[in-house]
């Protein structure tokens, strides 16, 4: 955005009819442009131009988020229970978003957010069995919110294993708090950490990734 020094800002609004929401700025009208969070304003001058650029602060980020996943298995000891899923880690750069009690992802600022998760499920039956998963907002179930999934049974030798991914979005007021919550049809399935592999390298795998992002 450049601006000749030369000229007013109220000239420019008059020349272009600059509007806002709509409504023509008036040429009385005074500018007053205020960074909001994690933006910067760099003004640099050149002859006759000042130019302003808008940019990310140095979180990189304009948003609220969080990152979080578990390095736990998390089984289910019947099938007529529904239960909370837990997270035990967290990403140290987390902005506005954290994990309280060890299950609700708490905001702390009033905004619009993405929650996703993937979910590692493990089958060590050999029938396939299903899977219901499902949010609760502040300890009340998310109307509509619910997915279900069929896990592999074993086979070969090898157990059944399927990776699944929900988001959802929610306008959330500053301390709510989001829970993941799941049942299954079989005690078989849980939803299990797998090591790191060896041959070729590659990371763990969490039983539970999310992540939560304002938008």
């Amino acid at each position: 955005m450049n601006f000749l020094r030369t000229q007013t800002l109220q000239r420019i609004a008059d020349a272009l009819k600059l509007k806002l929401n709509g409504i023509q700025w008036k040429t009385q009208s005074n500018l007053d442009i205020v960074a909001g969070r994690n933006i910067v304003f760099t003004q640099t001058e050149s002859k006759d131009v000042t130019s302003l650029t808008i940019s990310a602060g140095t979180a990189g980020v304009f948003g609220w988020w969080g990152s979080f996943w578990d390095t736990t298995d998390q089984t289910a000891a019947n099938t007529t229970t529904a239960y909370v899923v837990g997270l035990n880690n967290a990403d140290p750069n987390n902005d506005g978003v954290s994990v309280v009690s060890g299950s609700q992802l708490r905001v702390a600022n009033a905004a619009v957010y993405r929650i996703s998760v993937s979910y590692q499920f493990v089958n060590t039956d050999t029938q396939a069995h299903d899977v219901v998963f499902w949010f609760r907002k502040n300890g009340v179930d998310i109307p509509d919110s619910a997915s279900k999934v069929t896990v592999p049974s074993t086979h070969g030798g090898a157990l059944g294993h399927q990776i699944t991914m929900v988001e959802i979005v929610q306008t959330l007021a500053a301390g709510d708090y989001v829970q993941l919550v799941w049942k299954t049809d079989n005690t078989a399935v849980k939803i299990e950490t797998l090591p790191a592999g060896t041959t070729p390298v590659h990371p763990q795998i969490p039983s539970v990734i999310v992540t939560v992002n304002q938008i």
